[in-house]
Protein backbone atom coordinates (compact mmCIF):
# COMPACT_ATOMS: atom_id res chain seq x y z
CA UNK A 1 0.00 0.00 0.00
CA UNK A 2 1.71 3.29 -1.23
CA UNK A 3 2.17 6.33 2.05
CA UNK A 4 3.21 10.10 1.20
CA UNK A 5 6.30 10.37 2.08
CA UNK A 6 7.36 13.16 5.01
CA UNK A 7 9.08 15.19 2.28
CA UNK A 8 5.83 15.89 -0.23
CA UNK A 9 3.88 17.05 3.08
CA UNK A 10 6.71 19.23 3.96
CA UNK A 11 6.98 20.11 0.31
CA UNK A 12 3.03 21.52 0.52
CA UNK A 13 3.13 23.61 3.83
CA UNK A 14 6.49 25.08 2.41
CA UNK A 15 5.37 25.95 -1.00
CA UNK A 16 4.54 30.07 -0.52
CA UNK A 17 1.89 30.01 -3.12
CA UNK A 18 -0.43 27.55 -1.28
CA UNK A 19 0.42 29.50 1.86
CA UNK A 20 -0.94 32.71 0.58
CA UNK A 21 -3.75 31.15 -0.76
CA UNK A 22 -4.82 29.45 1.93
CA UNK A 23 -4.47 32.24 4.39
CA UNK A 24 -6.45 34.67 2.12
CA UNK A 25 -9.46 31.42 1.74
CA UNK A 26 -9.14 32.00 5.87
CA UNK A 27 -9.37 35.68 6.28
CA UNK A 28 -12.00 35.91 3.25
CA UNK A 29 -13.98 33.11 5.06
CA UNK A 30 -13.50 34.89 8.31
CA UNK A 31 -14.51 38.25 6.70
CA UNK A 32 -17.94 36.99 5.22
CA UNK A 33 -18.77 35.59 8.44
CA UNK A 34 -18.57 38.65 9.83
CA UNK A 35 -20.04 40.56 7.19
CA UNK A 36 -23.01 38.39 6.61
CA UNK A 37 -25.55 39.65 9.69
CA UNK A 38 -24.88 43.12 8.44
CA UNK A 39 -25.57 41.95 4.76
CA UNK A 40 -28.70 40.37 5.31
CA UNK A 41 -29.93 43.43 7.51
CA UNK A 42 -29.55 45.75 4.29
CA UNK A 43 -30.53 42.93 1.81
CA UNK A 44 -33.86 42.48 3.94
CA UNK A 45 -34.37 46.29 4.61
CA UNK A 46 -34.99 46.97 0.48
CA UNK A 47 -37.14 43.33 -0.39
CA UNK A 48 -39.07 42.48 2.89
CA UNK A 49 -42.11 43.46 4.51
CA UNK A 50 -43.75 40.99 6.78
CA UNK A 51 -42.56 38.11 8.48
CA UNK A 52 -43.84 35.84 5.98
CA UNK A 53 -41.69 37.56 3.39
CA UNK A 54 -38.90 37.22 5.89
CA UNK A 55 -39.25 33.54 6.20
CA UNK A 56 -40.31 32.79 3.05
CA UNK A 57 -37.84 34.86 1.07
CA UNK A 58 -34.28 32.76 -0.44
CA UNK A 59 -30.80 33.77 -1.18
CA UNK A 60 -32.00 33.85 -4.49
CA UNK A 61 -34.70 35.81 -4.03
CA UNK A 62 -32.73 38.56 -1.73
CA UNK A 63 -31.84 40.90 -4.92
CA UNK A 64 -35.49 40.61 -6.40
CA UNK A 65 -38.03 43.56 -6.33
CA UNK A 66 -35.35 45.56 -4.79
CA UNK A 67 -37.60 48.48 -3.44
CA UNK A 68 -37.06 51.80 -0.92
CA UNK A 69 -40.82 51.31 0.42
CA UNK A 70 -39.44 50.55 4.03
CA UNK A 71 -36.99 53.70 3.85
CA UNK A 72 -39.78 55.98 2.78
CA UNK A 73 -41.88 54.29 5.64
CA UNK A 74 -39.35 55.55 7.87
CA UNK A 75 -39.41 58.50 7.13
CA UNK A 76 -42.79 59.44 6.06
CA UNK A 77 -45.02 58.01 8.76
CA UNK A 78 -42.73 57.84 11.62
CA UNK A 79 -40.88 60.12 13.41
CA UNK A 80 -37.58 58.28 13.22
CA UNK A 81 -35.87 62.05 12.05
CA UNK A 82 -36.67 63.45 15.64
CA UNK A 83 -35.09 60.30 17.37
CA UNK A 84 -32.41 60.91 14.92
CA UNK A 85 -31.71 64.39 15.83
CA UNK A 86 -32.07 63.70 19.76
CA UNK A 87 -29.88 60.56 19.73
CA UNK A 88 -27.00 62.88 17.96
CA UNK A 89 -27.51 65.71 20.56
CA UNK A 90 -27.17 63.37 23.13
CA UNK A 91 -24.58 61.45 22.23
CA UNK A 92 -22.61 64.36 20.76
CA UNK A 93 -23.30 66.31 24.15
CA UNK A 94 -22.26 63.79 26.39
CA UNK A 95 -19.48 62.09 24.70
CA UNK A 96 -17.86 65.91 24.30
CA UNK A 97 -18.36 66.92 28.19
CA UNK A 98 -17.15 63.03 29.01
CA UNK A 99 -13.59 63.99 26.89
CA UNK A 100 -13.19 67.08 28.16
CA UNK A 101 -13.27 65.65 31.72
CA UNK A 102 -11.38 62.75 31.04
CA UNK A 103 -8.53 64.44 29.72
CA UNK A 104 -7.53 66.03 32.99
CA UNK A 105 -8.92 63.36 35.27
CA UNK A 106 -7.09 60.26 33.07
CA UNK A 107 -4.00 63.01 33.41
CA UNK A 108 -4.38 63.54 37.08
CA UNK A 109 -4.48 59.83 37.97
CA UNK A 110 -2.05 58.05 35.10
CA UNK A 111 0.54 61.37 35.46
CA UNK A 112 0.33 62.92 39.18
CA UNK A 113 1.57 60.76 42.45
CA UNK A 114 -0.92 61.51 45.56
CA UNK A 115 -1.95 59.84 48.18
CA UNK A 116 -5.35 57.27 46.77
CA UNK A 117 -4.17 57.45 43.21
CA UNK A 118 -4.77 53.67 43.25
CA UNK A 119 -7.77 53.35 45.04
CA UNK A 120 -9.43 55.82 42.29
CA UNK A 121 -8.21 53.99 39.92
CA UNK A 122 -9.41 51.10 40.85
CA UNK A 123 -12.98 52.97 42.09
CA UNK A 124 -13.39 53.73 38.36
CA UNK A 125 -12.81 50.20 37.66
CA UNK A 126 -15.23 48.42 39.42
CA UNK A 127 -18.05 51.22 38.21
CA UNK A 128 -17.64 49.01 35.56
CA UNK A 129 -18.72 45.83 36.85
CA UNK A 130 -22.16 46.72 37.84
CA UNK A 131 -25.49 45.88 35.50
CA UNK A 132 -27.61 49.30 34.81
CA UNK A 133 -30.33 47.77 35.13
CA UNK A 134 -29.23 48.14 39.15
CA UNK A 135 -29.11 51.80 39.02
CA UNK A 136 -31.34 52.75 36.74
CA UNK A 137 -34.62 52.84 39.16
CA UNK A 138 -32.69 54.43 41.75
CA UNK A 139 -31.49 56.97 39.25
CA UNK A 140 -34.70 57.28 37.83
CA UNK A 141 -36.21 57.94 41.20
CA UNK A 142 -33.49 60.93 41.41
CA UNK A 143 -33.90 62.39 38.56
CA UNK A 144 -37.86 62.55 39.11
CA UNK A 145 -37.56 64.41 41.95
CA UNK A 146 -35.16 66.53 40.46
CA UNK A 147 -37.23 67.42 37.41
CA UNK A 148 -35.02 65.81 35.03
CA UNK A 149 -37.34 63.27 34.12
CA UNK A 150 -38.15 62.84 30.37
CA UNK A 151 -35.62 65.63 29.21
CA UNK A 152 -32.98 64.99 26.99
CA UNK A 153 -30.60 66.94 29.52
CA UNK A 154 -30.97 64.50 32.11
CA UNK A 155 -30.20 61.63 29.44
CA UNK A 156 -27.16 63.51 28.73
CA UNK A 157 -25.90 63.17 32.69
CA UNK A 158 -26.91 59.93 32.63
CA UNK A 159 -24.66 58.93 30.01
CA UNK A 160 -21.58 61.05 31.38
CA UNK A 161 -22.35 58.98 34.24
CA UNK A 162 -21.66 55.58 32.67
CA UNK A 163 -19.10 56.35 29.99
CA UNK A 164 -16.82 58.89 32.07
CA UNK A 165 -15.41 56.31 33.96
CA UNK A 166 -14.95 53.78 31.02
CA UNK A 167 -13.13 57.13 29.01
CA UNK A 168 -11.28 58.06 32.21
CA UNK A 169 -9.32 54.41 32.27
CA UNK A 170 -8.66 54.09 28.81
CA UNK A 171 -6.95 57.74 28.59
CA UNK A 172 -4.98 56.44 31.92
CA UNK A 173 -3.09 54.12 30.25
CA UNK A 174 -1.86 56.12 27.53
CA UNK A 175 -1.04 59.06 29.68
CA UNK A 176 1.20 56.44 31.91
CA UNK A 177 3.19 55.28 29.08
CA UNK A 178 4.60 58.71 28.07
CA UNK A 179 7.32 59.79 29.55
CA UNK A 180 7.68 62.34 31.75
CA UNK A 181 10.89 64.68 29.83
CA UNK A 182 7.78 65.91 27.71
CA UNK A 183 5.77 67.86 30.80
CA UNK A 184 9.52 68.50 32.42
CA UNK A 185 11.04 70.21 29.24
CA UNK A 186 7.99 72.47 28.93
CA UNK A 187 8.27 73.41 32.45
CA UNK A 188 11.81 74.11 32.33
CA UNK A 189 10.58 76.90 29.49
CA UNK A 190 8.46 78.72 31.31
CA UNK A 191 5.12 76.85 30.82
CA UNK A 192 3.08 76.07 33.62
CA UNK A 193 1.90 72.13 34.49
CA UNK A 194 -1.80 73.18 32.52
CA UNK A 195 0.05 74.87 29.79
CA UNK A 196 2.18 71.77 29.01
CA UNK A 197 -0.55 69.56 29.02
CA UNK A 198 -2.10 71.55 26.55
CA UNK A 199 0.73 72.50 24.50
CA UNK A 200 2.35 69.27 24.63
CA UNK A 201 0.60 65.92 26.37
CA UNK A 202 -2.97 67.28 23.80
CA UNK A 203 -1.54 66.70 20.80
CA UNK A 204 0.66 63.90 21.20
CA UNK A 205 -2.71 62.25 23.00
CA UNK A 206 -4.79 62.82 19.70
CA UNK A 207 -4.64 59.73 18.26
CA UNK A 208 -5.94 58.34 21.84
CA UNK A 209 -8.24 60.78 22.47
CA UNK A 210 -9.73 59.99 19.10
CA UNK A 211 -10.16 56.35 19.58
CA UNK A 212 -11.94 57.05 23.22
CA UNK A 213 -14.29 59.38 21.18
CA UNK A 214 -15.03 56.53 19.20
CA UNK A 215 -15.92 54.16 22.25
CA UNK A 216 -17.91 56.40 23.87
CA UNK A 217 -19.94 57.65 20.94
CA UNK A 218 -20.73 54.33 20.90
CA UNK A 219 -21.91 53.65 23.69
CA UNK A 220 -24.37 56.28 24.09
CA UNK A 221 -25.65 56.14 20.54
CA UNK A 222 -26.61 52.06 21.11
CA UNK A 223 -27.45 52.52 24.59
CA UNK A 224 -31.22 51.34 25.59
CA UNK A 225 -32.14 51.07 28.95
CA UNK A 226 -31.97 54.81 29.99
CA UNK A 227 -33.15 55.88 27.22
CA UNK A 228 -36.12 53.56 27.64
CA UNK A 229 -36.67 54.13 31.20
CA UNK A 230 -35.70 57.99 31.78
CA UNK A 231 -37.66 59.41 28.46
CA UNK A 232 -40.94 58.93 28.29
CA UNK A 233 -42.20 61.42 25.79
CA UNK A 234 -42.51 60.28 22.37
CA UNK A 235 -41.28 62.99 20.71
CA UNK A 236 -37.86 63.36 22.57
CA UNK A 237 -37.05 58.97 22.65
CA UNK A 238 -33.55 58.49 21.09
CA UNK A 239 -33.24 55.81 18.13
CA UNK A 240 -32.51 52.54 20.35
CA UNK A 241 -36.35 52.55 22.01
CA UNK A 242 -37.38 54.35 19.38
CA UNK A 243 -36.74 51.23 16.86
CA UNK A 244 -37.84 49.00 19.45
CA UNK A 245 -40.83 50.44 19.85
CA UNK A 246 -42.06 49.10 16.17
CA UNK A 247 -41.54 45.56 17.48
CA UNK A 248 -45.93 44.86 18.45
CA UNK A 249 -47.29 42.18 20.69
CA UNK A 250 -48.33 40.13 17.43
CA UNK A 251 -46.86 41.35 14.53
CA UNK A 252 -43.19 42.77 13.75
CA UNK A 253 -42.72 44.67 10.93
CA UNK A 254 -38.96 43.39 9.89
CA UNK A 255 -38.22 45.55 6.71
CA UNK A 256 -38.87 48.52 8.48
CA UNK A 257 -36.58 47.86 11.38
CA UNK A 258 -33.94 46.75 9.48
CA UNK A 259 -34.42 49.80 7.28
CA UNK A 260 -34.15 52.01 10.73
CA UNK A 261 -30.88 49.41 11.87
CA UNK A 262 -29.15 50.18 8.48
CA UNK A 263 -29.37 54.14 8.99
CA UNK A 264 -28.82 53.93 12.73
CA UNK A 265 -25.81 52.06 11.84
CA UNK A 266 -24.59 54.67 8.65
CA UNK A 267 -23.37 57.40 11.47
CA UNK A 268 -21.48 54.97 12.86
CA UNK A 269 -19.92 53.76 9.82
CA UNK A 270 -18.77 57.17 8.77
CA UNK A 271 -17.75 58.15 12.43
CA UNK A 272 -15.14 55.33 12.37
CA UNK A 273 -14.02 55.99 8.62
CA UNK A 274 -13.65 59.27 9.30
CA UNK A 275 -11.46 58.81 12.68
CA UNK A 276 -9.49 56.15 11.51
CA UNK A 277 -8.02 58.49 9.00
CA UNK A 278 -7.27 60.52 11.83
CA UNK A 279 -5.69 58.38 14.08
CA UNK A 280 -3.25 56.60 11.21
CA UNK A 281 -2.16 60.64 10.94
CA UNK A 282 -1.90 61.78 14.46
CA UNK A 283 0.19 58.24 15.20
CA UNK A 284 2.39 58.61 12.20
CA UNK A 285 2.77 62.42 12.71
CA UNK A 286 3.38 61.40 16.79
CA UNK A 287 6.21 58.85 16.14
CA UNK A 288 8.27 61.08 13.93
CA UNK A 289 7.77 64.01 16.36
CA UNK A 290 8.98 61.07 19.33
Amino acid sequence: MATKSPQSNSSFLNDPMLRTIGFHAFVWSLTLIVLFPIIWMVVTSVNVTTVEELTQIGITGWLSGVSLNNYMTMLNQTTFLTWFINSAIVSLASTLISIVVCIFGAYSIGRLRFRGRKLVATFLLITQMFPYVVIVIPLFLVFRDLGLFNTLTGLVIAYIAFTLPFTTWMLRGFYENLPAQLEEAAMVDGSTRIGAVISVILPLSAPAIATTFIFGWILAWNEFLFALVLINDPTKKTLPPGIGSWIGQNTVNWGLIMAGSTAVSLPLLLLFVFLQRYLVEGLAEGAVKS
